[in-house]
């Protein structure tokens, strides 16, 4: 784990942007909540996936990416987080992500090939 982390956290998968990016519900503790959602319904915070990088969504290999993260971690997912802050893009943070059997996201996203090592 980085130094300047937070978490973990319990969180909600609420959708996949790409097979590298979703919108999350956080449980900040305390009865606070850090919704990826406005209340008009669009996605305002994302995850940036901590630590890969998955091929861009207008190629076949972002379009199978996508399916991949879909399948083991299907929206409604609960999963643990950690944050490492905000990405260098803005309106994301760099986040782990922790699937419910405890496997890391990120590892099965490269493992499986639909992801390269960024660290």
């Amino acid at each position: 784990m980085a130094a300047n982390s937070y978490g973990p956290y319990q969180a909600r998968v609420l959708d996949w942007h790409d097979g590298d990016t979703a919108h999350i519900d956080v449980d900040l503790g305390f009865s606070q909540r850090a919704s990826a959602y406005t209340i008009d319904g669009r996605p305002q915070l994302s995850c940036r996936v901590y630590g890969i990088n998955a091929p861009e969504l207008s190629t076949p290999e972002g379009k199978l990416a996508l399916a991949y993260a879909q399948q083991i971690c299907p929206p409604g997912t609960m999963v643990s987080v950690i944050s490492h802050s905000w990405d260098k893009y803005g309106g994301r943070w760099d986040g782990e992500i922790t699937l419910p059997d405890g496997s890391d996201f990120a590892e099965l996203m490269v493992a499986y090939g639909h992801a390269v090592r960024l660290i």
